[in-house]
């Protein structure tokens, strides 16, 4: 077919796709469901009639999915995951992606062998390539429902990362198939390729993310370049692991967006990033217009109806197989990890909402033409796919409803009456400006306002006091909500500060719901506790002091921006409360309470960094500011041209000016006193009045750390070499069970770790910092180097030790 056709043909499909999308606007189907009615129907027309008989032209191919359509789709689903929210729940993801998708392939083989007489092998190659939930379909399907967060999260996490398993244990069986031997040996062969395909394409998606986003960033690039490299990376990264490298390029795809996605995205505009966004929604929709169009091309019903034995045993087989997963694996990992719980009914959901889509049918259509069996699997595949999109997808709402998601909870029933109330509020109010300015008369203003207000009719309701005090609360967090987005847009917080304080708002919001106190303290999450652990791997490796240096900075600026960002929400909640006309007085007066004493936490944090590090925090306060009036100075004239009230000369020349004084405005490198390291130790009493040019020799080996408040500086029983000598902020050192029970609290000028200098490397206790804390660590081997030349200095070490062990 002519190239011409063939883009003719495809500009066909996606009319036809967008005229369902408008159907599906009026009709309880889901879009892609009628996408694959839809092409099922154009197929049998095809075969019918020959003058149509080109569509048939058009049928998947494994290529055409892999190379073409996946790469758009995964990326796009990656880089607008919520990384934070899937950490969480990282383990229950990778026991549903790989242990259960293993044995899902064993059970669908199993069964297929032994009730259909199917070759051992060929059986278990089916079912390593339908156990895969298809990231495609699930994720399109979840958009369109409005499915709950976690739950989304949790299909969405496995479905991104199962198919590595799939793609994997299907080339294992494969090679196996060909070589019609399996050893012991073999069995270790298998491990090992699996663990390099899967974090090998991890590995090579974060580090062609990493490299996409500083080049990015060294070129300051602009919304048009950030566009072609993310879908550069794409497509990059998907064949540059599958082709090159021979790793999972699914893996790849996802990793290296979500490294883009947190890295930067920090880095451009929140009206740029939206843009983007909105790009990759349309690029994403262009893909699975055609993809599911295509399943129902490639879909000859009276083939599958030949296959209807066979493809019944398997549909149930993949049912069993989903159901022993998810409720057995998922609440026995939830226990032993100690994770949230995923109740019933959300796994009931994560069972028949594991739908197959075109990532199955791409590998089955790979198998070579010379294996037996291949076209029996291909239908049966397509038998599975299809009974997936057209019973389990259109089914998941009523199961959803069924199940209770759609019922509104007391206090979204305040909130719906609320919102109900001031939706009709704001209607009268525009009624009214015209009725004013005479443009309707009052008669007809009468007429519209009873139909509007039948329209927002509301009911009145005496819920009891705790639900009063829930909806109050969610209204002080829906501000506060509102405040920190607008914080974000106006170019105050860096996107991963957003997106922290966001989620401890959201979390403060389900404590409310979910009627659990506030104050309950939130379990660490795996990727929280394994940063710690390389933080405190780290922290007295002096090799490291630079990394951990620059991390502790970037760590102390998102302090000083949550301080400042947390003062401002809370001023606003208290301003805003007072003109909210359906809460309690007794209620709001005690919530403007709760954020006063929040107000003045915050304020008394940030009078403390400017009291010690005035000249860190007069810099940090300049530019931070200074770059939120040139942001917002860029929004309002992006505004103003695009309601034409300024020309393009006008706009072009002010965008200039505002990009060259943004890319002017000063770095900040560090939050330590400009004060040398030299001046610094002559004020430590250890150290003072000891000659010029052994303070001189010492301070060229000391390294300066800022620790913040409630970090762990030095942890009992771990090895370490170093004394750290206090310059600003205070320390408490205690023994580990006796917190509340300190040895010393020690301030500007102590030290300690001295007994390391000696050789007893054990440390004795904790020190845990109480403000944000300044140090400065000098190394045992060039103290000691130090001491051996100034018998003052080993002296006064000596003196020291002996008066701290007394």
């Amino acid at each position: 077919m002519p190239l011409s056709e063939i883009i003719l043909v495809i500009m066909g499909l996606l009319t036809i796709s967008m005229i369902a999308a408008a159907i599906c606007c009026h009709i309880p189907i889901p879009y892609t469901v009628f996408l694959v009615i839809l092409g099922m129907f154009l197929g049998s027309l095809a075969r019918q009639h020959n003058e149509l008989s080109f569509m048939l032209d058009f049928q998947l191919s494994p290529d055409l999915v892999l190379f073409l359509f996946l790469p758009v789709l995964v990326f796009e689903a990656a880089i607008n995951l919520d990384a934070r929210s899937m950490m969480k729940d990282i383990v229950p993801i990778l026991v549903l992606a790989i242990p259960a998708l293993i044995i899902s392939t064993a059970i669908v083989g199993l069964g297929l062998w032994f009730f259909q007489d199917f070759n051992i092998i060929y059986a278990l190659i089916f079912g390593a390539l339908i156990s895969a939930t298809d990231p495609v379909a699930v994720i399109t399907l979840f958009k369109e429902l409005g499915a709950p967060s976690r739950l989304t999260t949790l299909i969405e996490g496995e479905s991104l990362l199962n198919d590595a398993t799939a793609i994997v244990l299907f080339n294992i069986l494969l090679g196996i198939s060909v070589w019609q031997q399996f050893g012991v040996f073999d069995f270790y062969v298998a491990i090992l390729e699996f663990m390099k395909v899967f974090f090998g394409g991890l590995v090579i998606g974060v580090v062609m993310g990493l490299i996409t986003s500083e080049l990015l960033y060294r070129i300051k690039a602009n919304i048009s370049a950030y566009l072609i490299m993310s879908i550069v990376l794409a497509y990059s990264s998907f064949s540059f692991s599958e082709h090159i490298m021979h790793v999972s390029g699914v893996m790849a795809v996802v990793s290296s967006a979500i490294t883009l996605g947190l890295i930067s995205v920090t880095r451009i505009p929140q009206k740029e990033k939206e843009t983007v966004d909105e790009t990759w929604d349309v690029l994403a929709l262009v893909c699975n217009s055609l993809l599911f169009l295509l399943i129902g091309l490639s879909t000859d019903v009276s083939l599958l109806f030949s296959h209807s034995e066979t493809i019944f045993f398997s549909i149930l087989f993949v049912l069993i197989a989903r159901a022993i997963g998810v409720y057995s694996l998922v609440p026995a990992t939830i226990r032993i990890f100690n994770f949230p719980k995923v109740s019933m009914r959300e796994r009931h959901i994560m069972w028949w909402g594991a739908l197959k889509g075109g990532l199955a049918i791409a590998i089955v259509l790979s198998i070579p033409e010379s294996m037996p069996e291949r076209e029996t699997l291909i239908y049966i595949t397509l038998g599975v796919v299809i009974f997936s999109l057209l019973v389990n997808a259109p089914s998941i709402k009523i199961l959803m409803n069924k199940l209770g998601f759609s019922q509104l909870t007391n206090e979204e029933e305040i909130e719906l009456q609320h919102g109900l109330k001031e939706s009709l509020k704001h209607a009268k109010d525009t009624l009214q400006i015209f009725r004013r300015a005479s443009v309707i008369p009052t008669s007809t203003s009468k007429l519209i306002q009873e139909k509007v207000s039948g329209v927002f009719k509301s009911t009145d309701i005496s819920p009891r006091n705790h639900i009063k005090n829930q909806y109050a609360h969610s209204v002080a967090i829906r501000i506060e909500m509102r405040e920190l987005k607008n914080l974000y847009d106006v170019g105050f917080l860096q996107y991963y500060t957003y997106m922290n304080m966001r989620v401890l708002l959201q979390r403060d919001k389900d404590a409310f719901t979910v009627k659990e106190n506030i104050d309950t303290p939130i379990k660490q999450n795996p990727f929280i506790r394994f940063e710690s652990m390389i933080i405190k791997k780290l922290r007295e490796n002096n090799l490291a002091t630079f990394i951990l240096s620059q991390y502790q900075y970037m760590r102390f600026s998102q302090s000083l921006q949550r301080n400042i960002a947390g003062l401002l929400i809370s001023k606003k909640v208290i301003d805003e409360m007072k003109d909210i006309n359906d809460i309690e007085s007794q209620i709001k007066k005690n919530i403007t309470k709760e954020y006063r004493k929040r107000l003045e936490r915050r304020k008394s944090r940030l009078d403390y960094i400017a009291e010690n590090y005035p000249d860190f925090y007069s810099r940090f306060e300049t530019r931070i500011f200074e770059k939120v009036s040139l942001i917002s100075a860029n929004l309002y004239i992006q505004d103003a041209h695009s309601s034409h009230e300024v020309g393009t000369k006008v706009f072009s020349d002010i965008k200039k000016r505002i990009a060259i004084a943004i890319n002017q405005l000063p770095q900040i490198t560090d939050p330590v006193p400009k004060l040398k390291p030299k001046d610094m130790m002559a004020m430590v009493p250890l150290l003072e009045g000891l000659s010029s040019k052994l303070l001189e020799q010492l301070s060229i080996s000391a390294k300066s750390i800022t620790f913040l408040q409630g970090d762990l500086i030095i942890e009992q029983n771990e090895k370490g070499d170093s004394l750290y000598i206090i310059t600003y902020g205070q320390v408490t050192i205690y023994k580990t069970g006796h917190k509340n029970d300190p040895i010393a609290v020690l301030g500007p000028g102590d030290f300690f770790g001295e007994m390391a200098l000696l050789g007893e490397q054990v440390r004795m206790a904790n020190v845990l910092a109480n403000k944000p804390t300044t140090l400065l660590r000098l190394n045992k081997r060039h103290v000691i180097s130090m001491a051996s030349i100034e018998p003052e200095l080993k002296n006064r070490l000596e003196r020291a030790i002996k008066k701290r062990k007394s």
